[in-house]
């Protein structure tokens, strides 16, 4: 197996022979992974397990309402795009998942 690491080449190149991006639990990256596939044109799938709202103060699901709860945070996250589906998956604990196939 191919270790990911520093001589693991580019993310670009990386990103650029994925087909999808992945985020289980990604804690403060999943917003970035999130946007980065979006961006790449890449399908995704992200199960957020924490909002982080101290570190992220600007997240606002309208002016002046912020992002604080989960809940809050996946809509967030759905409305950078309508094509972003929502489903729950078959374990206990944070389970959402957010993804485009």
């Amino acid at each position: 197996a191919e270790r990911f690491g520093p001589g693991a080449g580019s993310h670009e190149a990386l990103l650029s022979n994925a087909s999808v991006v992945v985020g289980l639990h990604p804690d403060e990256a999943t917003e970035s992974i999130v946007d980065l596939a979006l961006k790449a044109g890449r399908r995704f799938a992200v199960v957020p397990c924490c909002v982080f709202a101290e570190k992220f103060p600007r997240r606002e699901l309208a002016p002046g309402v912020p992002v604080r709860t989960l809940n809050q945070f996946c809509a967030y996250l759905r409305a950078k795009n309508p094509r972003i589906k929502e489903a729950l998956l078959d374990f206990e604990g944070r389970n959402k998942v957010l993804y485009i196939a």
